[in-house]
């Protein structure tokens, strides 16, 4: 999934976390990293 979101803080940010958490990852996995600009 790629999105566009402002550094994360956005709704897909709060998706992964939420992903995250549902899978039992920690919830900044997929998270730690910069966005990348297309």
């Amino acid at each position: 999934m790629g999105v566009v979101d402002n550094l994360g803080k956005g709704a897909a940010g709060q998706a992964v976390q939420n992903a995250n958490l549902i899978c039992g990852l920690p919830e900044t996995a997929g998270l730690d990293g910069a966005p990348v600009w297309p």
